[in-house]
């Protein structure tokens, strides 16, 4: 065998085993995901987050029927009631009432006149945790005021202040937290456009990947993952210039919150970070709330927030609600 073919064999030889070995790794990670083993250790983290998010192993609280109903203007809200969401990371019990997620804390004496509203969405919600682990149940814990958590999974900014809107319940005095995430761009650009709320609650609901798509994308993943922890930075660096527009032009089209102090932070995945993420506008009401996460504060395959993240943000908003002293008329 001449050189040139020799080379070329074994070049050959090596993809061909550089494949195999990347389907069977992926492969064996996803196989202990489903058995409930989180792996903190790449590539196999990589590969369950990719099989979780990716392929379709990720149960989607706001695509399980007990937990929403359809909404002509907001496409779903929750269901009232109670609904179990689980994932390979928690098990959770989530209770709504028709002014949002349950806050047993509100149900005290002793609690203030103010109220604090909370909209965003899946972060502030409260995926993968229990009611009295949201950073919404804390703040109403550690402040002594009513908290009134109107997030939901997936809604961007303007289904969040709609659904505020729609709820009658803001009074001049009540302070509001927007949490922010990088996926609300897309929404939020296209906020003025008519869309068919059926059409869309029906995409939610029925929407599945076909098992070839499954396997195309397993094999796909497993041959690309691997070349990206080499070569590809872990982490997102977003600009805030890039999205303040969209946001601004949905906060300045809602004169209902214009007397109303405004907390907004930004909660992403745990390698997404944003830059230039102040207030450029003349709203002397609202308020930039930029808090340093670690991965730590996030679920390691599912990406969202989890108890240590919860009580985390909750003690970040208090300090800063009590430094500038926004609860004070």
């Amino acid at each position: 065998m001449s050189i040139k073919y020799k080379y070329l064999y074994y070049s050959v030889f090596i993809i061909f085993f550089y494949f195999v070995i990347s389907l069977i790794l992926y492969l064996f990670s996803s196989l202990l995901l489903i058995n409930g083993k989180v792996l903190n250790i790449s590539p196999f983290k990589n590969f369950q987050i990719n099989f979780y998010n990716q392929v379709g192993y990720r149960n989607i609280w706001q695509a399980q029927k007990e937990c929403i109903t359809f909404d002509n203007e907001l496409i779903y809200i929750p269901k009232i009631g109670k609904c179990i969401f689980q994932n390979p990371e928690f098990i959770t019990e989530l209770n709504f009432t028709d002014t949002g997620r349950y806050q047993e804390s509100n149900d005290k004496k002793n609690i203030k006149n103010n109220n604090i509203f909370i909209i965003g969405d899946s972060h502030a919600m409260g995926w993968g945790v229990n009611d009295e682990e949201t950073f919404s149940f804390l703040l109403s814990k550690n402040l002594g005021i009513k908290s009134i958590n109107l997030a939901v999974s997936s809604y961007a900014t303007h289904r969040e202040i709609l659904r505020l809107k729609l709820s009658n319940l803001l009074k001049k005095e009540d302070l509001i937290i927007i949490q922010y995430s990088s996926n609300d761009f897309g929404e939020n650009t296209k906020y003025k456009k008519n869309i068919n709320s059926n059409i869309e609650f029906s995409k939610l609901i029925d929407e599945k990947l076909s098992n070839f798509e499954k396997i195309r994308k397993i094999i796909r993943y497993s041959i690309i993952i691997p070349i990206e922890i080499i070569f590809k930075d872990e982490n997102l660096i977003l600009d805030w210039n890039d999205h303040k527009k969209f946001f601004f032009d949905i906060l300045d089209n809602n004169d209902f919150l214009k007397d109303n102090k405004i907390i907004l932070i930004n909660i992403n995945s745990p390698n997404i970070f944003f830059k230039n993420f102040n207030n450029s506008s003349e709203n002397k009401n609202l308020f930039f709330l930029n808090i340093d996460y670690s991965k730590r504060d996030f679920f390691i395959v599912d990406g969202h927030l989890n108890k240590d993240g919860h009580v985390k943000t909750s003690d970040v908003i208090v300090n800063f609600i009590n430094q500038n002293k926004l609860l004070e008329n």
